[in-house]
């Protein structure tokens, strides 16, 4: 009898620890960028991101976008503009493509 309880245990564990839980995250990063770089601080940069409600889909793919803008120009002195370039449902998640560019400061 405590062997058969210790399979139903161990097999369970296994199951559930193989199941999928791609879509058990709320939000989701793309690594991948494009960038427009025309020299000194004349960068676009695109950047997306996933999740479940359509304000933090605009938060991330945000935060996104400014991580990428920096990696670009670094530690240069310039000011940010954003744009929303194109929203669109992955499954049930809502993904955002923004575009941060880099311009001279003020």
């Amino acid at each position: 009898m405590r062997q058969i309880i210790l399979f139903f245990i161990i097999s369970q564990i296994l199951f559930s620890g193989c199941s999928s839980i791609g879509n058990k995250f709320q939000a989701s990063y793309d690594p991948e960028y494009k960038v427009a770089d025309r020299g000194k601080l004349d960068v676009i940069v695109k950047g997306r991101a996933c999740a479940l409600l359509a304000d933090d889909a605009v938060i991330f793919a945000r935060q996104t976008a400014e991580f990428h803008l920096r990696s670009v120009v670094g530690s240069q002195n310039h000011r940010k503009e954003f744009q929303e370039v194109d929203r669109y449902y992955d499954g049930d998640k809502i993904c955002v493509e923004m575009r941060a560019a880099a311009l001279p400061p003020l």
